[in-house]
């Protein structure tokens, strides 16, 4: 039976248009019960795509390469690679870690690839629910603030992380709006301590030489002070609406983290090697 030439047309104008959506966007099936999403360090500038015409468009440098390393530091240590969203569009095009309008502006490819991230990141937390109970997202960036340290967004502002423990940890409705709100309940130490206590994720990389807000030496952000405290991937993907994947957007300043080579490196070994003590310590499992 002959093929009619409409649909024959049709099926090569999707597979296209699919090859296009999976260059644009990057999706790694992972065995760990941890997910990476890179919204903000792509460098593909396509004709096709509309410049977006408002909001931020600066790219995270090196953040690509940054999450490659951790890819491996992840799996040489334990032993399976976890999953990874990567957009390849540069910010000009698309951004991912914003609501659909402001992210696509109306353009017909950036919204497919806008859905191909999401859905991708949400089908990724329900495989790490479904298989290991419990995960963690990590969403990674760049900034270049004038206090150089990497910044840890939970959804808490940073006049909020001004507060006592006990403020703190008494504020229901402020941990329930939080990216971790399953994690605090998960694990066995305070919500306080979650953030910025010796073992909360700041914690474990200061002991490694990474400099961390907040964490023990630096609790919450200087008085005018520049911080991120999370945008729309920790919101959407991170267990604030329910789910056992928790979210923490992780900020990389440019020195001494983003710069070099050599300070990627040395940062994607402090994050595998705390990762490893979190998940024991927070969600009582072993990575490996």
């Amino acid at each position: 039976m002959r093929i009619p030439f409409f649909l024959f047309v049709s099926a090569t104008v999707l597979q296209a248009q699919t090859a296009e959506l999976e260059t644009y966007i990057e999706v790694r099936s992972g065995t760990l019960p941890i997910i990476l999403t890179v919204p903000h360090g792509g460098s593909l500038k396509p004709d096709n795509v509309l410049a977006r015409r408002y909001g931020v468009t600066g790219t995270d440098a090196n953040t690509v390469p940054l999450a490659e390393m951790i890819i491996e530091e992840l799996e040489k240590r334990y032993g399976g690679k976890p999953h990874a969203i990567i957009s390849r569009l540069h910010r000009t095009k698309l951004d991912p870690n914003r609501e659909l309008e402001e992210a696509a502006q109306g353009d017909p490819t950036a919204i497919a690839a806008w859905h191909r991230f999401h859905d991708s990141a949400q089908k990724a937390c329900d495989t790490v629910m479904k298989k290991s109970g419990a995960g963690l997202l990590l969403d990674i960036h760049g900034h270049r603030h004038l206090d150089q340290r990497v910044e840890l967004g939970y959804l808490v502002k940073g006049d909020l992380l001004k507060r006592s423990e006990a403020e703190l940890n008494g504020d229901a409705a402020l941990i329930a709006a939080t990216c971790i709100r399953e994690l605090d309940k998960r694990s066995p130490q305070s919500f306080a301590e979650l953030l910025r206590g010796p073992q909360s994720l700041g914690g474990l990389l200061e002991f490694r030489g990474i400099r961390c807000l907040p964490s023990p030496s630096k609790a919450s952000p200087g008085f005018m002070a520049s911080y991120f405290s999370g945008v729309y991937d920790v919101a959407a993907h991170g267990s604030r609406s329910g789910g056992t994947v928790s979210a923490i957007q992780v900020e990389c300043p440019w020195n001494h983290v983003r710069d070099t080579p050599e300070h990627q490196r040395r940062f994607a070994v402090a994050l595998a090697e705390s990762l490893g003590v979190y998940f024991e310590v927070h969600f009582g499992r072993k990575l490996k």
